[in-house]
């Protein structure tokens, strides 16, 4: 009983050290965990968003988004200007720090709320909504990663320990908050049922509101402590034991089996596949704390001397990985999964050349993911997004240009050129550039096929989304006697690989409550035919834009005494040329109306 006690005890002084050492963090995050209860809670009593600020603030998810920025940057400012005897001098400080992440997080907030409303044809700052949308996303993602590194590399030097015991501390902690936290959902869900069973008839939300709740008021606040805590026992015998033999042990598993793929990928000579490297680097990322944590628990027996070598067993694999992405990379171009995948290798290298020559240093890998993140995510020209752009367009520009000269295309060219105008078409503001560098045209095709492309190899494929929902406003029913809402026929659900199965001059309805019975085949050919005619003109419209377009267009007259409303209009499908062939296929269809009739 004593033992609880004490538990429940340092449980407490770790919240009360957290709300002191981070006031404005934990408030942040409480707000966070008061937010996400009041907006399961609007949804489970169904409430309407009637309200433009209900709205906003639930279906928008804008203050959610920018309450999670804010715990991220606030923790930054907290960690650097702590709370102490100078508070007096450094407040106005701490202040400026608050004002500026507020500021920043509220301009990346709006960036891609407003990017994401915003029309074709309106502009913000003289740029595309989708632009800027884009944009603020990307610089949010640097952003938030750059404020993490920051917040571990302050957190350590106001530890005061090495680089090596300090990642064994927040190890530490992090496993006994977790564990903690495991223990009170255990629990609190245990008593829960028990409510749930005896006075809400089985089942209810309950138990989600208790692990939000747990979440935001423990589980969270401990984590941030967990980074500068560093008074617990990091000397149990039974953690030490955890980490030399059954951690290590399974590490050095993982790693034989990474040396008979390598073994096989040269006796077979084959090319590495795509997941060696995620493999390498997720047994590289997972292993480092490890070797770290043998390394302050070494002595001089033979199989410590062995843990402390095994970090260099990757040496020979590292080639394997560099070698996989720089295939993917000459013949593809650059994008920026495999950016990431350069910047991973060269973590690796750096992080070995560190181990080797300067353990005592080692907190310095932490500058050298700062300078690759703001490399990645800001310099302009070299960020991951630039070079992958420029990369890609200088693959369309030059085969499309080799094609219109009447010059020789092998298969391998014209296959970088499709991939370069796929990876192009979905980024934003690339449409002038689509568009005239367009391979999709008819009158392209033919010259491809006189460029040396084999016809049965040619390949050109666009996919297309199309969106109209409530189209339907107010009805004039005056006139008629009955109305149906009717649902499309199951077949349309899965039609599996006979996809031209749709044919929407016959298309099938049944009445909702007929349980299937009550057919009806309506000639929906004209209003699709809009759409895809609208859809090859306005690739970029979205469902919004759509809608206003089709409305007009919504009303079908079967008979003098049925006419038919359509309300909702999505169809998913592909055209273009395969193995030579023209193509038109419906991948998926989801179609609803109402039948008004006397």
């Amino acid at each position: 009983m004593q033992f609880l006690r004490e538990k429940w005890i340092l449980l407490y002084k770790k919240i009360k050290q957290a709300c002191s050492d981070y006031k404005v963090t934990v408030i942040t995050i409480e707000l966070f965990t008061l937010y996400a209860v009041i907006g399961g809670m609007w949804s489970d009593f169904d409430l309407e968003y009637e309200s433009p600020i209900t709205k906003f603030l639930f279906s928008d998810m804008v203050l959610i988004f920018f309450l999670l920025l804010f715990m991220i940057s606030s923790m930054l400012v907290e960690s650097i200007f702590s709370y102490g005897n100078k508070q007096r001098k450094i407040m106005p400080a701490r202040i400026a720090g608050f004002a500026i992440s507020a500021l920043t997080d509220v301009i990346l907030v709006w960036g891609i709320y407003a990017g994401n409303k915003a029309q074709e044809a309106e502009l913000i700052f003289h740029l595309s909504g989708d632009v800027v949308e884009e944009w603020c996303g990307r610089f949010t993602v640097g952003y938030v990663l750059l404020t993490v590194v920051a917040i571990v590399y302050v957190c350590h030097r106001k530890s005061r320990v090495g680089f090596i015991e300090y990642v064994l501390h927040v190890c530490v902690n992090f496993a006994v908050s977790t564990a903690t936290y495991f223990v009170l959902l255990i629990g609190s869900n245990f008593i829960v049922s028990i409510v749930n069973v005896l006075f809400l008839e089985g089942y209810s939300t309950l138990g989600i509101y208790v692990v939000i709740l747990l979440t935001g008021i423990y589980y969270v606040p401990s984590c941030i402590m967990a980074m500068n805590h560093m008074n617990n026992d990091i000397r149990d015998r039974t953690g030490i034991l955890l980490i030399k033999y059954v951690l290590s042990g399974m590490t050095i598993c993982a790693m034989v089996i990474v040396y008979i793929y390598l073994l096989k990928i040269l006796i077979m000579w084959q090319i590495p596949s795509n997941e060696i490297f995620g493999i390498v680097a997720g047994l590289f990322c997972l292993g480092m704390p490890i070797w770290m944590i043998d390394y302050f628990y070494r002595d001089d027996t033979k199989y410590m001397r062995f843990l402390q070598i095994l970090p260099f067993g990757l040496v020979p694999v590292i080639p394997v990985q560099a070698y996989a992405i720089g295939v993917r990379v000459y013949h593809n171009g650059m994008t920026p999964s495999r950016y990431v995948g350069v910047a991973v290798v060269l973590f690796e290298i750096v992080m070995l050349f560190i181990w080797r020559f300067g353990k005592e240093k080692l907190e310095r890998v932490l500058l050298f993911i700062g300078a690759a993140i703001i490399a990645a995510f800001f310099i302009p020209g070299i960020n991951m997004y630039s070079m992958s752009d420029r990369w890609q367009s200088t693959f369309l520009r030059t085969y499309y240009q080799k094609v219109l000269s009447q010059g020789e295309l092998t298969q391998e060219e014209y296959e970088r050129m499709e991939g370069a105008y796929n990876y192009l078409k979905w980024e934003p503001g690339k449409g002038d550039l689509i568009n005239e560098f367009n391979i999709y045209e008819t009158d392209f095709a033919e010259q491809l096929v006189r460029s040396g492309i084999d016809e049965e190899g040619l390949t050109q494929k666009q996919y297309h989304n199309i969106h109209c929902c409530q189209m339907v406003g107010n009805l004039d029913i005056s006139g008629y006697d009955y109305f149906d809402m009717l649902n499309q026929d199951e077949r349309y659900t899965s039609f599996g690989e006979d996809r031209d199965s749709v044919d929407f001059s016959a298309f099938r309805f049944y009445k909702r409550g007929s349980d299937g019975q009550e057919a009806l085949i309506v000639d929906l050919s004209d209003f699709a035919n809009r759409c895809i005619a609208y859809e090859e003109e306005h690739p970029d419209a979205g469902k919004d834009e759509y809608s206003d377009v089709m409305k007009p267009y919504t009303r079908i007259e079967i008979d003098e005494d049925t006419v038919l409303y359509l309300n909702h209009f999505e169809v998913n499908y592909r055209d273009g040329i395969e193995d030579g062939k023209e193509i038109f296929e419906v991948s998926s269809v989801n179609i609803s109306a109402m039948l008004m009739s006397r």
